[in-house]
């Protein structure tokens, strides 16, 4: 098949988990023998020199992007109150980037256009007009819900308004979207039920899966004793918010049950104030060269999540490595786990902390937990395994 991928940003290098799903599936289809051109918008935030981009990869992939900039100006903002327009979505609308659109349907015949995200949809008539090709919709998220539960946990009045038009903006836009596609793929089962609700095309569960660059094997590595670790970019709002909260209400009853552990702050766009003061027991590590090495290197993972949607890379990330992971109801959502086998929930600062003392304490309850982790990343999330699912899909639609 003739696939070409639209992201809303630059899957390579792998700077978040967003990235990292993308291209796990790009990686996939050129690996199954698939011709795969890769369109990409660029920006400030995610920006990509091409000529930065290994040679190979850049063959493989076809690799192209184009610059659109996404950031949020007050005057078009504060029009979409009006216009009733989202104004997360009009970030994405580029006369550049549709032209580019044009050219590439107008000299080559694709079989499937893979959209990465529904921020890609404003281009859904374009390649309507101009190709014959089945549109996916590869639903990272189901977007609307992230910032609905932002809205809900947001007490300033202000704000709260705010967020309630983007909310609704999104949402409204997304519903449309997804009956305008030839099929979906869903990256939770969770998030696959939701949009059966609210359209009749195919629906594919395919999760994230394990990157492929994870040996199957691990490598013998020394765990720092008694610490902890996040890790996710700083620039998703539900990651601050859970990463506050966990500062907030959990360290100081951390500090007082164990007041030896360390807690490391890893990732992407640190926000300053957590650079410029924080616990003693908190270590801002900011950008890592290797999550591998990193997460490797520390004994508990932690994802405090309290809103949010998808699937969390990052915790199927850590569980192929092995990684006994802490996260809440929220941050488990969609993944294939079981409280007490391969993951532990835990959503009050109390059952959290009484937890973190637990795995902490007790080595083979942490390796066990790491191991079945392990096991599961390996079989559900298996890279060949997920991609076929797709493959059927593209079939279906």
């Amino acid at each position: 098949m003739k696939i070409l991928f639209l992201c809303n940003k630059n899957p390579y290098p792998e700077k978040d988990g967003g990235c990292m799903a993308m291209n796990s599936l790009i990686t996939a289809a050129v690996n199954n023998q698939h011709l795969v051109k890769v369109l990409s918008v660029d920006s400030e935030k995610f920006h990509t020199d091409i000529t930065s981009i290994p040679e190979k990869y850049r063959n493989q992939t076809d690799y192209e992007n184009v610059f659109v900039n996404l950031k949020v100006k007050p005057f078009p903002f504060f029009k979409t109150f009006f216009t009733h327009k989202s104004p997360h979505v009009i970030r994405f609308i580029s006369k550049d980037f549709d032209s580019r659109l044009i050219d590439l349907l107008s000299i080559e015949e694709y079989d499937i256009v893979q959209l990465e995200s529904v921020f890609m949809a404003p281009y859904i008539d374009t390649i309507r007009k101009h190709s014959n090709a089945k549109i996916i919709l590869r639903a990272h998220n189901v977007e609307h819900k992230i910032w609905e539960r932002i809205k809900l946990s947001t007490k300033n009045p202000v704000k709260r308004v705010l967020l309630h038009h983007v909310t609704e903006t999104l949402k409204k836009f997304e519903l449309s979207a997804i009956r305008m596609v030839d099929a979906i793929a869903a990256i939770t089962s969770v998030d696959a039920d939701f949009f059966k609700k609210h359209t009749a095309v195919p629906i594919g569960v395919i999760p994230f899966c394990r990157n492929a660059n994870i040996p199957e094997s691990l490598p013998s590595v020394e765990e720092e004793p008694l610490s902890l670790f996040h890790i996710g970019a700083m620039n998703w709002q539900p990651n601050i918010d859970g990463i506050n909260w966990f500062m907030n209400k959990v360290c100081p009853l951390l500090k007082t049950k164990m007041p030896e552990v360390k807690v490391y702050l890893a990732g992407r766009d640190m926000p300053q104030h957590l650079y410029n003061s924080h616990p003693d027991n908190i270590v801002v590590v900011g950008e890592v060269e290797s999550s591998t090495d990193f997460m490797l290197s520390k004994c508990v993972m932690i994802v405090p999540l309290l809103s949010g949607s998808g699937i969390r890379v990052k915790i199927i990330e850590g569980m192929s490595l092995g990684k006994a992971i802490i996260t809440t109801t929220t941050g488990a959502e969609g993944i294939e786990i079981e409280n007490g086998y391969n993951i532990i929930i835990s959503n009050t600062p109390e059952d959290m902390v009484s937890n973190i003392h637990a795995l902490l304490t007790n080595h083979q309850l942490r390796k066990t937990i790491g191991r079945n982790a392990k096991k599961t990343a390996d079989t559900v999330y298996n890279i060949n395994t997920v991609f076929s699912h797709l493959e059927n899909l593209y079939h279906i639609a």
